[in-house]
């Protein structure tokens, strides 16, 4: 089973994946930390995060729909309060349009999750309907 790396080729495939619900592409990965602490993420309340570890392997694939002025970035504290991110070291994030649809982020999701394969994903949303 080939499994993505967290590179420039994985992030455009995902954000060719999200298609039209794409808002823009930030090209750059980000540390757990930055991430947590500086909140470069704090401008975007909907979007796919991809989570590598340290050998930049594609561990996690996850969503985030916020409602207000909640960032995506809550949702990845929210996996290191749990625990469930320990082996996450660097991030990117595809941001989705804020007017799309709880069910549309998560076929986006699970469309980009089927392809990238994550390690550690025990289940992705259905793809019933277009991402």
């Amino acid at each position: 089973m080939i499994r993505h790396r967290l590179d420039a080729p994985s992030y455009q495939l995902a954000c060719d994946l999200a298609g039209a619900g794409l808002l823009r592409r930030l090209p750059a990965g980000e540390t757990v930390m930055r991430v947590l602490t500086v909140g470069v993420w704090d401008n975007y309340t909907a979007g796919v995060y991809l989570a590598a570890d340290r050998d930049n392997r594609i561990r996690y694939v996850g969503s985030a729909i916020r409602s207000g002025s909640d960032p995506v970035s809550d949702r990845i504290g929210e996996h290191m309060r749990c625990g469930r991110a320990d082996e996450w070291t660097r991030l990117m994030l595809v941001p989705l349009r804020a007017d799309l649809s709880v069910d549309r982020v998560r076929r986006i999701e699970g469309a980009i999750g089927r392809v990238l394969r994550p390690m550690d994903n025990h289940r992705l949303p259905t793809l019933s309907g277009r991402p």
